[in-house]
């Protein structure tokens, strides 16, 4: 018996409904109040006074059970939101978030791909420099080298002459 009359009295107080009930409940009576606005305009072009009093009667009654209903469980249905819609928000904050810092993350790789190709080609370009002027010695070695080559043999077939001609 003590347990049947502490689930009455958990019923009473609204504590063993769960908020998806009470959603439901909330909705349920608010459908029932917005389809009493067209008896009560029926009411009212039908001059029926009685029925539009029975009609008040009841808005006010679920008026005041939705009141009740808004005023005792307003933070449970306000902080128990859908798993949808929570879900939706972490991945709209992760969009946000992810759009604001890779645009960051994207503006550093490119000023360091920027940085590393002008690396690339100052490295080139002193090369190149480098090899034109290696190239340049070594062909101008190789005219010395080709030069003194011709001028001792020259001069040395010209003392052979000579000594021909002695002869």
């Amino acid at each position: 018996m003590k347990n049947k009359f502490k689930g009455t009295n958990e019923l009473l107080n609204g504590k063993s409904i769960s908020i998806a009930e009470v959603r439901l409940i909330y909705q349920t009576l608010l459908a029932q109040y917005e389809g009493l606005s067209v008896e009560i305009v029926d009411s009212v072009e039908r001059n029926d006074y009685v029925r539009l009093s029975r009609l008040l009667s009841r808005r006010k009654k679920l008026q005041t059970a939705l009141d009740d209903i808004k005023s005792l469980h307003e933070d449970d249905l306000v902080t128990q939101r859908s798993i949808k819609k929570r879900i939706a928000d972490v991945l709209n904050t992760s969009a946000e978030t992810t759009e604001s810092k890779g645009e960051d993350t994207l503006i550093k790789i490119t000023n360091n791909l920027e940085k590393v190709n002008n690396s690339a080609y100052n490295i080139a370009s002193k090369t190149l420099d480098l090899s034109t002027k290696t190239i340049s010695k070594g062909n101008q070695l190789n005219h010395s080298v080709g030069k003194f080559l011709v001028n001792k043999t020259s001069k040395g077939l010209s003392k052979l002459a000579d000594k021909f001609n002695k002869q």
